[in-house]
């Protein structure tokens, strides 16, 4: 396509002549037939196929909404838009190149449809005739408007843009005037003050764990079953089973004799299903799609007779598959799935694994809905194992590869590290079949208007397929008496933005929780927290910080208040714990609303006292234990306490009456051990030493400070 502007003459300048390809300077998505793009006189613009991500259903522009005296003029600023960035504005820094994403329009669309209306209403017919005073006018009257303050300003911003993009528009349809009010104030034009908040709730630790183990559970158990029931039914659907094998050729009433001699063989009932009095009839619609009868024909009375007069027991519904997988030793559901039941159970087996992919890798939820199989790949230098996607900000995005393209790193892609349980969910989907997208708009019935081979499922209805997995995994693994196995979220409904939240959290909060997965599989490098949510990504950083300032908030104020009520504190760094909460605990509040301004925060709240399992860190990096034999070993030093490497010797410990707690509960454990004659002297010895730790530190805490000048590497 060309990027040349066609144009025919009119009075006061050029247009855009009608057969111009609309979207000819953009990049279109994999699979976009270029016959089919819209052009300049057509009523309706279809401008999805120019955006990156095939989950959204991007709204076409429909002009008929448009006064027809505005149609010319506004058609060809969205053409200019659509063809040249942003031009540089006289008050804000140029954007560099950047263009509009075709999503803006959508907006732009509306918001300037509003602008046309008025010019009507004040009898403007041209956009050159606006005036300085027309725009005052029209600015009293949107900010007069009973909408909400941002929409307002998304209003006038868009006239503004109008403005901008005069250059590339002929005399007649561009604004004559200065820059739209450049003199209005703050309060009008610009964005209200802590805009950019994340208020994005996370998800209860209790419900993401349970939801997350079921996610897991379900890959593992369920979908094994689910995905060979559906493959078994597509290969019935087009003859390719190996029971039809035997059958070709044959006419049908033979077929359907061999197909009755090989139920009674294996035992197996007719295919039913219920009537509305509630007796059983026989799925002659299935039979025949077991034994791929000729295509429209169906069964004639005498066919359905001999099947009827076999003597054959006929089974509630029409099952296909088997059940292999077993929770708590028992299979997962007492009878084989039902053909009526696979649409829904592939929903929520895919709606596990987007639980899994998602959550585990930290990528957003568009990112996720947007990869295609072949995605995963292996960090050559380090062995991680990496997703390939599309990253899922930036002007400058471009759609991913059409299926089956290589999965090497692409200036268009990003990698996200992530652990063995997310390849598994990926491989999961892979196998259920042949689909452009690991999340394809529907496994089993896609709409017309949104086929598999270009789109993927949005993210509305994903958040139905999270909810409705929550419900059915209550119902199905629910026992009674016993809590739910999922319990319910008490902020709000789950939706898959809040996932990135709750992984941050769990990341600063519960380490030992959430990355146990990752320490299972042996991904413990340092790289696999900041690349959860792919390189690059300093929107995920500034997640991690926002729920680091939050937990030492939290942690000031209860150390704070342990402290005044009398807890006792014992250990070399006893005197710099108190002096650090102390001096560090109060803390009236602020508004955050950058990432800097949380560093900042950090800085001046952060005492730098970690509490681990059964004992207390009051870092100090000259004097700590960690960190010097890490350097003696020719490890890499780590700026912060390493727990599994702490030693009883290290002079920034602590023990606070909370870390005693524990020590009693472990020296308790180690005593069992250390007395149980059926396991091995050497594992013994072990336990009773350690024992005998634990009862030295509690004997310390409750006389005196553990003294500094020990010398004893004990671990």
């Amino acid at each position: 396509m060309t990027s040349a502007l066609a144009t025919f003459a009119l009075p006061g300048g050029t247009w855009p002549a009608d057969d111009i390809v609309i979207l000819r300077n953009r990049p279109l998505r994999a699979g976009t037939d270029k016959a089919a793009l819209s052009r300049f006189g057509d009523m309706i613009w279809h401008i999805r196929s120019a955006h990156p991500d095939a989950h959204l259903n991007i709204t076409p522009l429909i002009w008929s909404h448009y006064p027809p005296l505005f149609h010319l003029p506004f058609k060809t600023f969205f053409l200019a838009a659509l063809d040249h960035p942003y031009p540089g504005s006289p008050i804000t820094v140029q954007r560099g190149g950047e263009r509009a994403g075709v999503a803006t329009f959508r907006y732009w669309f509306m918001d300037l449809q509003v602008f046309a209306e008025w010019l009507v209403e004040a009898g403007i017919s041209r956009l050159c005739d606006v005036t300085e005073q027309h725009l005052d006018a029209y600015r009293a009257y949107v900010l007069a408007l009973q909408r909400k303050p941002g929409r307002k300003i998304d209003m006038l911003a868009a006239v503004r843009t109008l403005w901008l993009y005069g250059p590339h528009l002929p005399d007649e349809g561009r604004l004559a005037t200065g820059y739209p009010w450049p003199r209005a104030s703050d309060d009008e034009l610009k964005s209200p003050a802590g805009g950019r908040d994340n208020k994005t709730p996370r998800i209860a630790p209790v419900t993401m764990t349970a939801l997350l183990a079921w996610a897991l559970h379900i890959i593992e158990v369920v979908g094994p079953d689910v995905r060979d029931a559906w493959v078994e039914h597509q290969q019935l659907r087009a003859g390719t089973h190996p029971s039809q094998a035997e059958l070709d050729g044959l006419p049908t009433g033979e077929r359907i004799q061999r197909y009755i001699a090989r139920c009674r063989r294996e035992g197996t009932p007719l295919p039913g299903h219920r009537m509305e009095d509630g007796q059983r009839a026989i799925n002659f619609s299935a039979i025949q799609r077991m034994i791929q009868t000729t295509t429209g024909i169906s069964l004639t009375p005498n066919q359905k007779r001999t099947l009827q007069d076999s003597g054959l027991p006929i089974a509630e519904d029409t099952y296909i598959g088997q059940i292999t997988g077993a929770i708590d030793g028992r299979p997962w559901r007492d009878m084989p799935i039902a053909v009526s039941e696979l649409r829904n159970l592939i929903r929520m087996v895919a709606a596990a694994a987007f639980v899994v992919i998602c959550y585990l890798s930290g990528a957003r939820p568009g990112e996720v809905l947007n990869l295609r199989p072949g995605c995963r790949a292996t960090d050559e230098e380090t062995g991680e194992l990496l997703i390939v996607g599309r990253r899922g900000k930036g002007y400058d995005r471009a759609s991913l590869p059409a299926a089956g393209a290589d999965a090497e790193v692409s200036p268009e892609q990003r990698p996200w590290v992530v652990v063995t349980p997310v390849h598994d969910a990926i491989a999961m989907l892979e196998s259920f079949g042949d689909y452009a997208f690991l999340f394809p708009a529907s496994f089993t019935n896609a709409h017309t208007k949104r086929p598999n081979d270009f789109n993927a499922r949005q993210v509305e209805s994903v958040t139905r397929d999270l909810e409705d997995f929550v419900a059915w995994v209550n119902s199905t693994f629910g026992r009674p008496g016993a809590d739910v196995p999922i319990p319910p979220d008490p902020t709000k409904h789950l939706h898959a933005s809040r996932f990135r939240r709750t992984l941050a959290y769990f990341i600063v909060r519960l380490p030992r929780g959430l990355v146990a997965a990752a320490l299972q599989y042996a991904h413990v490098h340092t790289k696999v927290t900041l690349s959860y949510a792919g390189w690059d990504d300093s929107s995920w950083m500034d997640d991690i910080q926002l729920e680091t300032l939050e937990l030492v908030l939290e942690q000031n104020e209860q150390d704070a208040r342990l402290l005044e009520s009398g807890e006792h504190i014992s250990g070399p760094a006893a005197d710099e714990y108190r002096h650090r909460v102390r001096t560090r605990a109060r803390f009236a509040g602020r508004v955050v609303t950058a990432g800097r301004s949380v560093d900042r925060l950090l800085e001046q709240t952060d005492p730098n006292i970690h509490h681990g399992e059964a004992m207390t860190c009051v870092w100090r990096r000259e004097t700590a234990a960690c960190r010097k034999a890490r350097l003696e070993a020719g490890l890499p030093a780590e700026d912060g306490p390493n727990e599994a490497e702490c030693w009883l010797s290290c002079s920034n410990l602590v023990y606070t009456d909370r870390n005693i707690v524990v020590q009693r509960r472990l020296q308790q454990q180690w005593e069992r051990a250390a007395a149980d004659q059926l396991s091995p002297r050497p594992r013994r010895d072990r336990a009773a030493a350690l024992a005998e730790r634990s009862r030295t530190i509690i004997e310390a805490h409750q006389a005196r400070p553990i003294p500094t000048t020990s010398t004893t590497k004990e671990r």
